[in-house]
């Protein structure tokens, strides 16, 4: 009960909450579809707080802040981090499994603007993805090779970061599953592609500086690269009705029918790991 008792939910201006991420168009109209079925948001979007920054940083729910967005919502129900707290989240990277074979995904990857290929040696995907010049490792089950970021005379990108991850994803968006690496496992997973899924890409890890430096600078990354672990619980199921979101009511009298809704409901606790079938 202790640990339920500091999960922090409260509902906030949608214009306060700033992405780190693109939204995925094909994802963003089915939640949207769902919510306007359902008319409640289930979830609430996870939120960074952080001194010295307006508004928050908005660590998971990209598609689920743009649904509101469309559906014309003015609030979002939000569950606050608070982000400068080590101990209150854990940043991770996914990894993308592709589908394609991987000489098809290096011919569209090597046009990216400043980026060069280079083919690694056995074991050697961890420190790649060590290197601030790596972008990304694409691998299969027998070849790995690092997208290297280049510079121009004077040390200077030819590209964003933001820009090139954001033109390597689109060349496999439509088929992309998230695939939860361990840097030093990268190449293991790899092994262990699937039958219809040829390609591993993994991403060298974010800072949560950098995460806030993308959202108040809003040269945006692709969805399902960072993945934040909510180390004191994550807030689910709490289903407020989309009306208490449309912006009708001001944020001192929506924020006290959050607070009646919440004290009606039963919480519990689960500490096992939970096995999640996205479908």
């Amino acid at each position: 009960m202790d640990a339920m008792r500091r999960v922090q939910v409260a509902i906030v201006d949608v214009d306060a909450v700033r992405p780190h991420e693109v939204a995925d168009p094909a994802r963003e109209r089915r939640i949207e579809r769902r919510l306007a079925a359902d008319g409640v948001l289930r979830d609430p979007l996870v939120v960074g707080a952080i001194p010295d920054v307006e508004g928050y940083v908005l660590l998971d729910g990209t598609n689920r802040r743009q649904a509101l967005v469309s559906l014309g919502c003015k609030r979002a129900l939000v569950q606050v981090i608070d982000y400068a707290d080590h101990h209150a989240i854990q940043l991770r990277t996914w990894c993308h499994a592709a589908p394609g074979s991987l000489p098809e995904l290096l011919s569209h990857a090597e046009l990216i603007p400043g980026v060069d290929v280079e083919s690694l040696p056995p074991l050697a995907t961890a420190d790649a993805l060590l290197s601030g010049d790596t972008l990304a490792v694409l691998l299969d089950r027998r070849e790995r090779f690092a997208l290297v970021r280049t510079r121009q005379p004077g040390s200077l990108r030819v590209s964003s970061r933001a820009d090139q991850l954001r033109r390597l994803v689109d060349i496999y968006e439509e088929g992309l599953s998230r695939v939860d690496c361990d840097p030093d496992g990268v190449e293991e997973r790899a092994h262990g592609l699937w039958a219809h899924t040829g390609v591993l890409v993994a991403f060298p890890p974010f800072s949560r500086s950098q995460v806030v430096a993308i959202a108040v600078g809003g040269a945006l990354i692709p969805a399902g690269i960072t993945r934040h672990v909510i180390l004191g619980g994550r807030a689910l199921r709490v289903n407020v009705p989309l009306d208490l979101l449309s912006g009708s009511l001001d944020l001192e009298a929506s924020d006290k029918q959050l607070r009646e809704h919440l004290s009606a409901l039963q919480p519990r606790l689960y500490t096992e790991p939970t096995i999640l079938y996205d479908s």
